[in-house]
């Protein structure tokens, strides 16, 4: 059964499907060789997706190359300081220190449980375990894991984060009082599960041009003051 929040997101997935439909997937392994990262598809998932995480899959991808550049693998990563990662992310990246230390101690956490770097042990886990396995790593945030989760696991989850909720409020899709685990929970429930992944994948598209516009509009309004003072 529909209801009003669901029926708007389906008219607005409607119209971002003409702009966006052709374009392909979203995931580590969509965009690139996952073993790049690493040879446990999981774990690419999960770097790639706290690269992604308040920030664009551009940002990701180009995050990726400067990583491969500058460190040997992921265990050389996990023993980096958080500023000697930043040091090595594009440089303007967003919320970069935070990023590295949340990246260092997820990674860390995952080598302390697991006594290696993979994920495959979450292949054999029903749902709610992986669930909870997620919710005790510190500083992963819910968008990281349900990217995770619906990517990696093929599970209905739906990704949201700080940067996506508030475009998609702008579209009365969203509601900016909600924390972040509430926001997660809302679109769970709004979006079914046969519909989660075409959805995620066409607003993380979206949220990218949203991006790119907004860089450079301001960018615009920098050249026209600039303009403005010299005159």
């Amino acid at each position: 059964m529909s209801t009003p929040d669901s029926d708007i997101m389906s008219k607005f997935m409607h119209k971002l499907e003409q702009s966006f439909g052709s374009l392909g997937g979203v995931g580590c392994a969509d965009l690139m060789d996952h073993t790049i990262i690493s040879a446990d598809p999981l774990i690419s998932e999960l770097v790639f997706s706290m690269l992604v995480w308040e920030s664009s899959i551009e940002h990701a991808q180009r995050a990726v190359e400067c990583i491969k550049a500058n460190l040997i693998d992921l265990h050389e990563l996990r023993v980096c300081t958080p500023e000697e990662l930043t040091a090595i992310l594009p440089s303007r990246y967003p919320r970069s220190l935070e990023r590295s230390q949340r990246l260092i101690g997820i990674l860390n956490s995952v080598f302390a449980s697991e006594n290696e770097l993979s994920l495959n042990r979450l292949r054999e886990m029903n749902k709610r375990d992986v669930i909870h396995y997620f919710n005790v790593i510190d500083g992963l945030p819910p968008f990281v894991s349900s990217r995770v989760i619906l990517l990696g696991l093929g599970w209905h989850a739906f990704p949201i984060d700080d940067w996506l909720a508030k475009q998609l409020a702008r579209e009365q899709i969203t509601d900016t009082t909600l924390d972040i685990y509430q926001q997660t929970q809302r679109m769970e429930k709004i979006v079914r599960a046969n519909d989660a992944l075409r959805y995620y994948t066409l607003l993380e598209h979206w949220a990218s041009d949203q991006r790119v516009s907004k860089i450079a509009n301001s960018k615009a309004a920098l050249s026209k003051s600039n303009a403005k003072g010299s005159s």
